[in-house]
């Protein structure tokens, strides 16, 4: 489990009140950095059958599946049976979507709702359905991952405008409506509640939503970006990048060569709009990837058909895919199976440039398929370890496990002895930060408040409401180090009780009767 998110889901699934504003601690004191809804249905799950490591995994891999399915169908409805097949084999062995599908991570539903969008532009483009639900999914989306689910917006409408039966701008203009609607919802619910009767909204200055999403995980975003450093990093591209030689073959003659050109052109731009996001912004984790996946799935699953349909009339075709696919697979870097792969690719090729029958061209392609997904197949399957082992703050493949956040024997002593002193007090503790307020809060529960949030330098509380607390004893114990100067407002409160408060362990204060 990621610990921090963890502690949220935990809080969330024993109030209802944390639950919609997705508080991080018991007390719904503070937010957490994002809008919640990934992690509502995770605190559903916890809700229904108690905290585990599984109850909080299980939405993940559910998703994970019903992606798989959905891409399926999508797939199958635009390129076929054997195409929508290929791209979900090729969705579920990409490394990323593994890893995310055994996390808590909010990526693995971000996916999901964002193909449900692409099979609903889909429906409106080949059969002039109305497009107003690809604009609920996306809205949906933007309760998982913000600002990023909108990075579809300009693929699907252009895709509309070029391959619409009728285009109809009403149509456009309407599902934009509704894309903004549904999308604003929690924001609109949290800015109408007072901010007494809600948490803090955290990474904020001023408590306002609108900052938190548009600012803290929008703009802030593209703030000396080096995105593409870390994009193109051999680590980042391990997870999702074994197929592109086929989509980019795949793009350039599926719009050459078919006349069902919309499934290659939405896909193709699908994968450029992402490539440019995360260039230039800041690229802070490898798993944001796996929005790519469905793209590269899809249009394996689809060229490839399209490279065995014209085989008659393009011999060398088939042959080249799997050389040039097979040799981007041997210069990646990495020490698995090279071996193999240089040997199954060599079959194939041989037995596709002898063919003379389908049966054999057949055999060639399958040997040629297994050289290609050998490699990324055994990516993913060293995913396959306890989640508690994963490292959970940044799930990939062949991740080094770490050990889970468990309680120590030093937090159960503090624990023990902060609980005996508080009595009925709200809090048990106060910390510097979310994170040392994690573990005690996802693991025992424990009322933590963790002043400055996520980043432990958000103003919350203010010394007013720190004080406040103190002295209508809803708060005996402060946990942290002193810091001179003080540069944030959690700091100065750590400070000053260190100043007027009884040291009763190392750097934990009592601040009763203060």
């Amino acid at each position: 489990m990621h610990n921090y998110y963890a502690s949220a889901v935990r809080s969330m699934a024993g109030s209802w009140r944390a639950f919609l504003f997705g508080g991080f601690d018991p007390q719904g004191s503070i937010s957490i950095d994002k809008i919640p809804g990934a992690f509502w249905v995770q605190a559903l799950s916890v809700r229904a059958f108690g905290f585990h490591d599984w109850s909080v995994a299980l939405p993940s891999v559910l998703e994970a599946v019903l992606t798989i399915l959905v891409l399926y169908k999508v797939v199958k409805r635009w390129a076929g049976e054997a195409a929508g097949l290929l791209a979900a084999l090729v969705m579920a062995l990409t490394p990323i979507a593994a890893a995310l599908a055994k996390s808590q991570i909010s990526d693995t539903l971000l996916t999901l709702l964002l193909v449900l969008a692409a099979g609903a532009w889909q429906r409106s483009v080949l059969d002039d359905k109305p497009l107003w639900p690809c604009a609920v999914w996306i809205g949906l989306a933007f309760h998982v991952k913000m600002v990023q689910a909108w990075l579809v917006l300009p693929v699907f409408a252009i895709g509309y405008l070029l391959f619409a039966q009728r285009r109809r701008i009403w149509r456009l203009a309407a599902a934009g409506g509704v894309t903004l609607a549904v999308s604003s919802v929690w924001v609109v619910i949290t800015l109408l509640t007072p901010a007494a009767d809600r948490p803090y909204i955290d990474a904020t200055a001023d408590n306002d939503p609108l900052s938190m999403v548009l600012g803290y995980n929008a703009a802030r975003r593209f703030h000396g970006g080096h995105g593409w450093r870390d994009l193109l990093s051999e680590h980042t591209f391990l997870q999702v990048g074994w197929m592109y030689p086929i989509c980019l073959l795949a793009i350039v003659l599926g719009l050459l060569w078919t006349r069902r050109r919309s499934g290659f052109a939405m896909w193709g731009m699908w994968m450029a709009v992402h490539f440019a996001a995360f260039g230039f912004g800041q690229f802070r984790h490898a798993y944001y990837v796996v929005v790519l996946a469905p793209a590269a799935a899809a249009l394996t699953g689809a060229g490839l058909v399209l490279f065995w349909r014209e085989r008659s009339r393009q011999p060398w075709l088939l042959p080249t895919v799997v050389m040039v696919t097979a040799g981007w697979t041997l210069l990646l870097p990495h020490r698995s199976l090279t071996a193999a792969v240089a040997i199954l690719a060599l079959l194939a090729v041989l037995a596709l440039l002898a063919a003379r029958t389908s049966r054999s061209a057949a055999l060639g392609a399958v040997i040629g398929l297994v050289a290609v997904l050998i490699t990324p197949a055994a990516w993913t399957l060293s995913t396959d370890s306890y989640v508690a082992r994963a490292n959970a703050a940044n799930p990939s493949a062949d991740a080094k496990p770490r050990k889970p956040h468990l309680l120590s024997k030093e937090d159960r002593e503090l624990l023990d002895f902060v609980r005996r002193g508080s009595g009925n007090a709200r809090y048990v503790l106060a910390v510097d930060g979310a994170g040392p307020a994690a573990t005690l809060i996802s693991q025992a529960g424990a009322s933590v408040l963790p002043m400055g949030g996520y980043s432990a330098k958000t103003p919350f509380p203010t010394a007013e409401q720190f004080r406040s607390l103190i002295h209508t004893g809803q708060l005996r114990y402060v946990q942290g180090k002193v810091t001179k100067p003080a540069k944030t407002v959690p700091q100065a409160n750590v400070d000053w009780a260190a100043e007027h408060c009884e040291e009763v362990r190392a750097h934990l204060y009592d601040c009763a009767g203060k």
